[in-house]
């Protein structure tokens, strides 16, 4: 018997589309109750979600849990998420399911009813042992009547003896239909059907709610107004020291005389571009602590950072070295379409503009051929 046939390691879950646009109401600029929101889901948006949670929630927050597993596709038996609270070694091997499905409507016990003939069916046949928890998850939950029957295992288990022939016989494979043999019936007689519940919507948002860096871009309240950026401190701070050592070889290169120290620029005009630099390379900086900060993930910032640095490839590659390359490379950063990216509605122009130093302080360009 194989356990773990059909299924797969766990997916990365893929950033929202203009996740921020998505947290306000049609024209009205309202938060959406996250209740609602997961409720309007479309399948995809459902299926990253789902994602997210099993990602950030079953692997990372559940308690006891050894590896999470998702569906491979046709052939699944009826598990869409599964999760093992035992290494592979450990026999009979503890898990749990989660049957993750996109409805139209509310849950009902006629729909469940195929999911749960199957896991009577591969149990009783030995395609997999039965997990210790069985898990219904879906965006709008289930109807009244369903959840009194989980609440009731005695009564579900009735529902799907009296209703085999309806709900479950032609719903377990494509190729043939399933009688409710003796053998089946007696399986089933047996089983514990308290295994069976289903994970309420408010429940799974506040699961989601525990990994703040998938949850906040589409759940949370949008991005408040923005702090005043942070002023550079009077001398220049050891994260600095990449970029202001670039700058300070542009401007030897420009004057034709090496400028080691930032006191030793006195020219007014290039101690105006050296003040600047440091005020916009902060400004950058301070969209770096609101990612971090009301979006839990300064990753947002790195991606942002990847966007300029894609942007503006040819730019700081094939202008003239030294301050010319630094200004056309800035004066390019100010056209930069930044489409659905997250950061991209609270990108201001000195932002664009601290962006080229924050490239130059990872050193992915260079102002000067060295």
């Amino acid at each position: 018997m194989n356990e773990i046939e059909g299924l797969t390691t766990l997916a990365v879950p893929t950033p929202w589309p203009g996740a921020n646009a998505r947290l306000l109401g049609l024209g009205m600029g309202l938060p959406v109750k996250p209740l609602d929101r997961l409720a309007q889901f479309s399948a995809n948006d459902f299926e990253r979600f789902t994602l997210e949670w099993a990602s950030g929630y079953l692997t990372d927050k559940l308690p006891g849990v050894y590896e999470v597993q998702q569906r491979g596709g046709a052939g699944d038996k009826g598990r869409d998420i599964v999760v093992w609270l035992d290494s592979p070694d450990k026999i009979p091997r503890r898990w749990h399911l989660y049957q993750c499905k996109h409805y139209d409507a509310r849950l009902g016990a006629g729909v469940a009813a195929a999911e749960i003939a199957k896991v009577l069916y591969y149990t009783l046949h030995g395609a997999f042992t039965r997990p210790e928890e069985y898990w219904f998850v879906t965006h709008k939950g289930v109807t009244g009547p369903f959840q009194d029957m989980l609440d009731d295992p005695k009564k579900l288990r009735i529902f799907i003896l009296d209703n085999w022939d309806k709900h479950c016989a032609t719903e377990i494979t494509s190729k043939n239909k399933v009688d409710l043999s003796p053998e089946l019936k007696s399986h089933i007689e047996a089983f514990p059907f308290y295994i069976f519940r289903a994970k309420q919507p408010q429940a799974l948002l506040d699961e989601h709610a525990q990994t703040p860096r998938y949850h906040l871009p589409v759940f949370g309240l949008p991005l408040i107004e923005r702090p005043k950026p942070p002023v550079p401190p009077s001398s220049v701070a050891a994260t600095e020291t990449v970029y202001i050592g670039q700058l300070l070889a542009a401007i030897s290169a420009h004057l034709g005389a090496p400028i080691t120290n930032a006191d030793d620029v006195t020219d007014t005009p290039l101690r105006r571009l050296f003040d600047r630099s440091r005020i916009t390379f902060y400004c950058a900086e301070g969209l770096k602590e609101l990612a971090r900060d009301q979006m839990a993930d300064a990753a947002f910032f790195d991606t942002l950072l990847d966007e300029f640095g894609d942007g503006l490839y040819h730019v700081y590659s094939d202008d003239p070295p030294g301050l010319q390359r630094l200004k056309a490379t800035v004066k390019a950063a100010q056209e930069i379409q930044l489409g659905g990216h997250i950061l991209a509605d609270h990108v201001k122009a000195n932002d664009r503009e601290g962006m080229c130093h924050h490239l130059a302080n990872e050193a992915r360009l260079t102002w000067c051929v060295t």
